[in-house]
């Protein structure tokens, strides 16, 4: 390290930059995390003197490696990922030549900008505080290069870069508001494609139970009127037509039916979390959907056309009552019949059996919901293992299982008696939060069931789950088996404190991500109708943000002034203004251009006896001022001289017995 570099600036932009590499340690590559590590490392044991920077050369080849590493990572340098790993890569290279100030301002740079891209990845409330610390540590680091007297504590700097963080809220806070937006939310960049907890295009036997024991939130509603009830607040999710006899696997839906709507809209906001898939979850049956590019299918999915990597707003209208009041295709009335041949063979002896004690379809299934409450079956989230012909040993053998364990057999056995049936995945329920006013549906409401079609209504939804376990439809998973919840999410759920201050967290990141992160050119349209500028256009809101930052920076200089120190004059300017003032009581005015030698000049012509004290007084003050070096016994003569000058001219003007007149200074040219 360079002795051009002061230590404080070196520490904290070293500290910067690696807190700023910690923002991205869980999402960039292993490699990349390891190589600004080690750039660290090997910059510090050179501060300390331990270990030489390396050489130009090695420095290239250093650059070549990094660089094939991220195009081998990602595939190209485009992108947010790719543009972390670059600059977490590259930024610590620029510590292996750190030379002097200028260097330490682009590593600080580096960090300010790795912030930035945290930010846009991801926006979850707890992190807020992490990015405000680097940044204010990055901006501290600026603060020390440019202010001498932040170069002897970190902690003047640090309080230098606070006060300008403070300062700029206001105009922070103005370029929010009147900024325009653009469709879409305020971050627009797509998240990291990691994939996340959730629901899938397959469920075997068990697959469900696994999202269940989960607290993990899933999303959250908000209702505009009264929600509906428990057991009508099912989540649609990825519909499953294929079934091989042991898992279902999404598949062909058909041609769309015609839907009649029969129960009054309900109305309702979504605040999603991402998931990695594409699947956007509303309550059965959706009819619109807005605030996120998407597209239905056949069988009732809502898919957004990029997989959910971001939390996600939207609004939605659903009706829980509908039919279908055409008739069904034959190739899709095909397609929901299939079975694998030679599976489950005592199932489809069983459906046979009750298909023949029915009067049409919908007899049918009731008859087969009753079997589910009448013989025995029980609900577990840990069921044995099933074998081979699943649904076989489900009905006749366990006869204990989980919601998906149900909605397959019931499936099965519709399809084994040639009526349409498909399984139907997603969420059951929700828990209030009653400081954020909405609904929390958690990874523990995932659920299955399965809709049959009936002739003259369409898709109908049975839920055998209902049959083993009615109290399911009413409560959570959380108060049916409570034994099923872990150590730490049975002390949340039986400590109300916790309870409390678990939902108020929960709310105020809610609030972060509807009213900040989503503050899209919707909310700001709703905003500026609120303040009375719901007429602006573009052109006005420029000019209201072009003023505001000029009255913004008039305050930051009002105040400035302010705040600024009065210079106080030192010893020497002391004893001067007391000879500018005792030549003012006896009539001397002195003009504000006036230098040393031309006061000199009049006061000797006004009092030529005291030309000896008045000369060693201004020559002294001459050299202490302005000369190169000062003698302390000067500043003992000038206050020798002007104890005498005070008597002489006090004397003389005592002694005096006609007016004298003063020489006045001249006018300055013009």
């Amino acid at each position: 390290m360079s002795a051009a570099l002061p230590r404080i600036p070196a520490q904290m932009m070293l500290l910067s930059f690696a807190a700023a590499c910690l923002l991205h340690a869980d999402r960039a590559p292993p490699w990349c995390v390891a190589a600004a590590a080690a750039a660290i490392v090997w910059h510090l044991l050179h501060f300390t003197g331990h270990l030489a920077l390396p050489g130009r050369w090695a420095r290239y080849g250093l650059i070549a490696l990094l660089l094939a590493g991220v195009l081998m990572s990602f595939g190209t340098l485009n992108g947010l990922a790719a543009g972390v790993a670059l600059l977490m890569t590259m930024g610590g290279l620029k510590l292996l030549e750190v030379r002097g100030p200028r260097d330490t301002v682009v590593i600080t740079t580096v960090a300010l900008i790795l912030v930035l891209a945290a930010g846009l990845d991801r926006q979850d409330l707890w992190r807020v505080p992490l990015y405000a610390c680097t940044g204010w540590m990055a901006l501290g680091t600026i603060a020390a290069l440019g202010s001498s007297r932040a170069q002897t504590s970190m902690r003047v700097a640090l309080r230098l870069a606070g006060v300008a963080m403070l300062a700029a809220i206001p105009f922070a806070v103005l370029a929010f508001v009147l900024v325009p937006r653009l469709p879409g939310a305020l971050w627009s960049m797509q998240g990291s494609e990691q994939a996340q907890t959730g629901l899938s295009e397959e469920m075997s036997p068990g697959s469900i139970s696994d999202l269940a024991i989960s607290d993990a939130i899933a999303f959250r509603v908000r209702f505009e009127d009264a929600p509906p009830a428990p057991s009508d607040r099912y989540w649609r999710g990825p519909v499953l037509h294929d079934f091989d006899g042991f898992t279902w696997r999404g598949g062909r839906g058909g041609v769309a039916e015609a839907v009649e709507y029969l129960s009054p809209p309900v109305h309702y906001r979504v605040m999603l979390e991402p998931h990695g898939q594409a699947y956007l979850f509303a309550l059965d049956t959706s009819a619109s959907l807005t605030g996120r590019h998407h597209y239905r299918t056949s069988d009732g999915q809502l898919l957004a056309h990029v997989p959910v990597t971001s939390p996600l707003i939207y609004e939605a209208v659903s009706h829980v009552r509908a039919r279908n009041p055409g008739a069904r295709s034959t190739l899709g009335r095909q397609g929901d019949t299939q079975l694998p041949e030679g599976r489950n063979q005592r199932s489809v002896a069983l459906a046979r059996t009750l298909r023949a004690q029915a009067g049409d379809d919908a007899d049918y299934a009731r008859l087969v919901m009753d079997y589910f409450g009448s013989n025995g079956f029980q609900y577990s989230l840990t069921p044995p293992l099933l074998n081979y012909d699943s649904v076989d040993d489900l009905l006749f053998n366990t006869r204990l299982g989980f919601c998906g364990h149900f909605a397959s057999a019931f499936v099965t056995l519709m399809r084994a008696a040639g009526v349409p049936a498909r399984v139907v995945t997603g969420y059951l329920g929700g828990s209030w939060n009653p400081r954020g006013g909405y609904y929390v549906v958690r990874q523990s409401d995932a659920h299955a069931w399965a809709e049959v079609w009936l002739d003259g209504q369409g898709w109908v939804r049975f839920d055998p789950t209902a049959m083993v376990a009615p109290e399911r439809l009413q409560r959570g998973l959380s108060e049916l088996l409570p034994e099923s919840r872990s150590a730490t999410s049975a002390l949340v759920q039986n400590t109300s404190w916790l309870r409390d201050l678990r939902d108020t967290w929960d709310a105020a990141g809610n609030w972060w991500q509807e009213r900040i992160v989503g503050f899209n050119a919707s909310a700001q349209r709703s905003l500026l109708s609120r303040l009375g500028l719901g007429d602006i256009d573009y052109r006005a809101m420029a000019l209201l943000l072009i003023a505001g930052a000029v009255l913004w920076g008039a305050a930051l200089l009002a105040i400035a002034r302010l705040r600024m120190p009065r210079a106080r004059p030192d010893a020497t300017g002391r004893l001067w203004e007391k000879f500018l003032a005792l030549l003012a009581r006896h009539g001397f005015a002195v003009a504000a251009h006036e230098g040393p030698q031309a006061i000199r000049n009049r006061a000797l012509r006004a009092w030529p006896a005291a030309d000896r004290h008045i000369t060693a007084f201004t020559l002294a003050y001459e050299q202490l001022r302005f000369g190169r070096k000062a003698d302390p016994a000067m500043m003992q003569s000038m206050q020798r001289e002007l104890r005498e000058l005070t008597r002489v001219i006090g004397r003389s003007a005592a002694g005096s017995s006609t007016s004298r007149r003063v020489p006045q200074p001249r006018p300055a040219r013009q």
